[in-house]
């Protein structure tokens, strides 16, 4: 079992680094492959874990879905899931996924961020808590109407130009 941080640990490594491979290959058995014009993530679907990459220095044509120039991606955040205590067992905060947003809100105290609305993109209603811890983001993502958790990503914030805060 590991720990959220065993992950954090790899945060700005090459997909390609000997260490960070070798940490995967031990970790996970059924991981996708990266396709930079895809997604941005590597996921495993048995341990619900998605390993985000930082690809804004690859020169994309997303129209016609040529990548002129591809630098390797950095390993920069990842989302974790219900299924994932399997693998992941100490969650942020000693939060576990049986909690809703208030007993979060015990644990964590008052978030960084909220946000919350419509995603018309999504067509669903969102509810967002993002704690900053040093250079860390924790997001809490939930479901909006009973305010179960449905995932938490876990990001560096200087590698993340989008969602930076």
């Amino acid at each position: 079992m590991l720990s959220y941080r065993d992950f954090t640990r790899y945060f700005g490594s090459n997909l390609l680094d000997k260490d960070f491979q070798s940490f995967l290959s031990k970790t996970f058995s059924d991981l996708t492959e990266y396709k930079t014009l895809e997604s941005g993530y590597i996921i495993s679907e048995k341990n619900g874990v998605e390993l985000g990459f930082n690809k804004s220095e690859s020169v994309n044509d997303d129209i016609d879905n040529t990548v002129f120039a591809n630098i390797e991606p950095i390993f920069s955040h990842f989302n974790i899931y219900p299924k994932s205590v399997n693998l992941v067992s100490i969650l942020p905060f000693e939060i576990n996924f049986n909690d809703t947003r208030p007993i979060i809100l015990a644990k964590a105290g008052e978030p960084t961020q909220t946000k919350e609305g419509y995603a018309d993109l999504l067509k669903s209603s969102f509810l967002i808590d993002n704690y900053k811890v040093d250079e860390t983001i924790i997001t809490f993502d939930y479901d909006s109407r009973d305010e179960t958790l449905k995932f938490i990503q876990i990001r560096d914030n200087n590698l993340v130009d989008h969602l930076k805060m």
